[in-house]
């Protein structure tokens, strides 16, 4: 009865309109008045790095002068200081003070439009950003664990304040559009973009969708006052086959792919999605971005009342990609056009504007597509403007339709917050990376351990970073809060290292590594790691990586059992997309067509694209826990993954006492690992926090030629571990 209600009042108003249907009348007059050009740029959303001169001023006034529908923020896109949006590695300007400037420039870029009888409507802009696992695009911000994680705590509640903390946090930077949630079910480790999904359980996926988007977009019934959302990637974006991004999903059986991969979508719909972002993948070689299933589907069977759009440059990837998506490709023209006529009602491109009016302009003058179709997309994204008060309409106007106009302030204003407020979103960013953690390994129960026994603390885990051969520097991962993050943080590919959680940073996002946890409850005299004067200098590395195996060696009388813990860290680097695939085929031949893994865009991964998802613990620190242990073979080893995904762990298990599968727990990482380790926080205290999200594959064999979706939802066979496991702790004498 409850679910009934909630679908009730989330789907339709009092009177059986939708949230946004019932803007239609007067978006449709507003759409009619318009001129062709108005029309097609409304339909536009455009990476605003693209207005940017030579000199990397950014000209915002081309918004308007292309009557532009919305911008986003690229993946590397960040304001410099200056009141410019540059791609750069450089972000250290993208505080929400700088963003708030890039913001009001934009915002005062409008679209006005004549309505006959009435007079000038003026129609604001829909500001764009990703938002994986939070605000990530702004320094200094709280980030929450990656969707998987979340996904391991089987907690809504999570997934809620997320949700909430990122709405507070892009409106403070004034941006009102987030591309936020994804929705995909889990299947295979080998997608670049399994941290992104949200399990292998349908209808927890579900209730995700319905619980995100409710509390993002925060609507009344009327009116949005929160965040716009973009639930994604629609649809089966998670369960193509082989795991490759932008892939085709082999479906023989299509009920039951469908009724699988759908139930994201059918709770956000139940909470008024204002938009739903469709996959790059494709459905048996179909492409969804042209696919039917846009129109009959979502507009016409689930009466999805918002608007449709596009993945980055989708189009442009139907017309010239091909594989690894199908083996097809077709004119730029065929491809905006089936997608328009499918149903897709806004793209996202990454500029070249003028190419795209004049695309659009040459179809729609062939009638290939119809005024009425256009007219149409345009009438949703202004339902949904209207829903947001960004539409300023006439006085007029607004009593004939009997709209309320709630008018919306000229200037961007900093959202006050307070200590409270900071102190509420890193505890709920703490709990949730807590709650997210799955211990895999537990020998002799020796995890809670009690602290105050520990005099000794050895920290491991280093990774040398090399790029074409090139050395680069040494990370130490267990004082790596990038690696805690992975893709998505920042920029794009993310970052390795502490560059953007130092100093001020660092106390505003309270971020902590594992070693700044351990450091808040040890001596440092008891904390035993390699304090590296210049970790970009290979021959000293050696040195003093020398010299730490000899001091070890000198001090071994004083470690035992009981007083000494080993602490290994373990993490993938960080990656995002196409540049997280594992063993592609495409990318194993000569002419590597339909592969686009290249590494010049993430120069932490290797030349060639990896072919396994093996991790192991690496030469040197096997070294040092040989020596600790000729000592004393029962001298503790505990090992933290961090990581996007599952991995194949034979090596480090067999190395471990205890062994926590991590994911990418966000800022708050570090001090919920610590927490978990010394009985201040219990896994699996209650329900199924704590417990896996997905079966764990033994091997790469396992996840080969995988899926295919026939009369049942494939699954692994016979995996490490299973679905829902997850080992507990339970409360000692620690005192």
């Amino acid at each position: 009865m409850i679910n009934q209600l909630l679908f009730v009042s989330f789907l339709f108003l009092t009177n059986g309109v939708g949230l946004f249907e019932q803007y239609y009348p007067l978006a449709d007059e507003i759409a009619k008045s318009m001129s062709l050009q108005q029309k097609i740029g409304q339909t536009l959303q455009v990476d605003i790095t693209s207005f940017n001169d030579e000199q990397g001023n950014t000209h915002y006034e081309q918004i308007s002068q292309h009557f532009l529908g919305s911008i986003l923020v690229g993946g590397n896109g960040c304001p410099d200081g200056r009141g410019n949006i540059i791609a750069s590695d450089n972000c250290f300007q993208a505080t929400n003070a700088n963003w708030r400037d890039v913001a009001q420039r934009s915002l005062k870029q409008k679209v006005v439009v004549n309505v006959p009888g009435h007079g000038e409507t003026q129609i604001n802009l829909l500001l764009g950003t990703d938002a994986v696992h939070g605000n990530q695009h702004s320094v200094g911000a709280v980030l929450f664990p990656h969707n998987i994680g979340l996904a391991a705590s089987h907690n809504v509640e999570n997934y809620i304040k997320a949700a909430y903390w990122t709405k507070q946090s892009i409106l403070d930077c004034g941006f009102n559009f987030a591309f936020a949630p994804t929705v995909a079910v889990s299947h295979n480790p080998k997608w670049g973009r399994f941290y992104e999904t949200q399990g292998a359980d349908p209808k927890f996926v579900k209730e995700i969708g319905r619980a995100y988007i409710k509390e993002l977009q925060e609507d009344d019934g009327k009116k949005i006052k929160g965040v716009l959302g973009s639930t994604k990637h629609y649809f089966g974006d998670g369960a193509t086959y082989n795991g490759y991004d932008e892939g085709n999903c082999r479906v023989e059986n299509f009920d039951v792919f469908y009724n699988n991969n759908i139930q994201g979508y059918i709770g956000a719909l139940e909470a008024n999605t204002g938009t739903i972002m469709v996959s790059y993948s494709a459905i048996n070689e179909l492409p969804m971005s042209i696919s039917d299933l846009i129109n009959v589907d979502l507009k016409q069977q689930q009466k999805f009342d918002g608007f449709i759009i596009s993945d980055y440059n989708a189009a442009i990837k139907v017309a010239y990609q091909g594989l690894p998506t199908t083996h097809a490709k077709m004119s730029i023209e065929d491809a905006y056009t089936k997608s328009f006529n499918s149903g897709m009602d806004m793209q996202m491109v990454d500029g070249a504007v003028g190419w795209y009016e004049e695309v659009m302009n040459n179809i729609i003058g062939q009638g290939r597509i119809s005024t009425e179709r256009l007219n149409d997309a345009v009438k949703r994204i202004l339902a949904v403007k209207l829903a947001m008060n960004l539409i300023d309409v006439p006085e007029t106007l607004a009593k004939k339709y009997n709209y309320t106009q709630e008018k919306k302030e000229e200037k961007v204003e900093k959202q006050e917050v307070s200590n409270d407020d900071n102190d509420a979103e890193y505890y709920d960013a703490l709990r949730s990376a807590k709650e997210s953690l799955v211990l895999l390994k537990n020998k002799q129960n020796l995890l809670p351990i009690n602290k105050f026994k520990i005099t000794n603390v050895i920290l491991l885990g280093e990774r040398l970073w090399s790029f074409k051969n090139e050395f680069k520097r040494v990370f130490q991962d267990f004082d790596n809060i990038g690696a805690q993050n992975g893709g998505w943080t920042i920029r794009w590919q993310g970052f390795n290292g502490n560059d953007y959680w130092s100093n001020d940073l660092k106390v505003s996002s309270k971020a902590s590594s594992i070693l700044d946890a351990i450091k808040s409850r040890f001596n440092s005299a008891n904390i035993y790691y390699i304090q590296y004067s210049d970790p970009t200098n290979l021959q000293l590395i050696n040195e003093q990586r020398n010299n730490f195996r000899n001091n070890i060696i000198n001090t071994l009388d004083q470690f035992n059992r009981e007083n000494t813990l080993i602490i290994n860290t373990l993490a993938e680097n960080p990656y995002a997309e196409f540049m997280g695939d594992i063993d592609c085929e495409y990318c194993k031949t000569q002419d590597k067509q339909g592969c686009i893994y290249n590494n010049w865009i993430n120069q932490y991964l290797p030349d060639e694209q990896p072919t396994t998802l093996e991790i192991n613990v690496g030469d040197y620190e096997k070294q040092i826990i040989n020596i600790i242990r000729q000592k004393d073979v029962d001298i503790p080893v505990v090992t933290i993954l961090f990581s996007g995904r599952p991995m194949i762990i034979t090596n480090p298990l067999q190395v471990s006492s205890a062994f926590v599968a991590a994911w990418w727990p966000g800022t708050a990482g570090g001090e919920a690992v610590v927490q978990s380790l010394f009985g201040e926080y219990l896994f699996k205290s209650q329900g199924k926090l704590n417990t896996l999200p997905v079966p764990w594959m033994r091997n790469m064999q396992q996840i080969s030629n995988y899926p295919i979706y026939g009369n049942e939802v494939p699954q692994i066979e016979d995996p490490l571990f299973e679905e829902g496991f997850g080992l507990e702790t339970r409360p000692q004498n620690i005192q």
